[in-house]
């Protein structure tokens, strides 16, 4: 088997790879870099999503956090107040019960002598009862 060689074979060698440089150049690589741009458009917004959804749980974690310090902030200052609305609270029963014991001393020291004052009463009452009694009985006075 021999091979000739002629212009034919050339002509469909020049045919074949002409428009397979043609659409080398015109189409698979404009088609590739716009496919590879889009890839990496992609990618990059995949990847800037990525960030931004870090970002996103980083700031809701910061968040979450000052929600607990402010938390707890509230319930320290709420316990704060209670503790002074009872020492105030305890402070103004102290003083009622003081004053109230002044007035009940008071009026204690009052019935004392209301009754002082009645037993003297009733002990000269009785020693004359007891005299006109006696007279009343004896037909006489008593000396």
């Amino acid at each position: 088997m021999e091979l000739d060689l002629d212009i034919t074979y050339v002509l469909v060698i020049a045919l074949f790879l002409l428009p397979v440089l043609l659409l080398n150049a015109l189409v698979f690589r404009p088609f590739l870099k716009l496919f590879e741009e889009r890839h990496d458009k992609l990618e990059g917004a995949t990847e800037r999503a990525k960030r931004m959804l870090d970002e996103a749980e980083h700031k809701a974690d910061a968040f979450r956090e000052q929600i607990r310090k402010a938390t707890a902030e509230g319930v320290a200052r709420r316990n704060q107040l209670r503790q002074e609305a009872r020492d105030r609270m305890d402070a103004r029963i102290t003083a009622e019960k003081t004053t109230l014991q002044g007035r009940l001393d008071g009026a204690l020291a009052e019935i004392e002598d209301a009754r002082r004052t009645a037993m003297g009463q009733v002990e000269s009452d009785a020693g004359r009862l007891a005299e006109e009694t006696a007279a009343k009985l004896l037909g006489r006075a008593l000396a």
